[in-house]
């Protein structure tokens, strides 16, 4: 998903190195103008939350339904970002 948010970024020239940067630039630019969805917004923020839990805390248990959700979730998010890509390019075949 971060990779997905940094291609898109990078046509409107913007980056950062940092995962909670390009969240927020992709909340700035893409989600406040209605480019995508909040629903979009809330899954990109729930695997990094996730993902920040995993790493940092002593001991987290993810069940296998929300390993499932958030895997689910990051497959539509790609997909559409792919999308919007395609678009942007005018490439139909991305």
């Amino acid at each position: 998903m971060f990779y997905a948010v940094l291609a898109l970024l990078a046509t409107h020239k913007q980056e950062t190195s940092r995962h909670s940067g390009a969240i927020s630039i992709f909340d700035k630019e893409f989600v406040k103008d209605g480019t995508f969805t909040k629903d979009l917004s809330r899954w990109l923020h729930d695997a990094f939350d996730l993902r920040q839990r995993s790493d940092y805390a002593i001991e987290v248990q993810v069940t296998t339904e929300k390993a499932e959700e958030i895997f689910e979730h990051a497959g539509s998010f790609v997909s559409e970002i792919k999308a919007a890509l395609a678009k942007l390019m005018g490439d139909t075949d991305i």
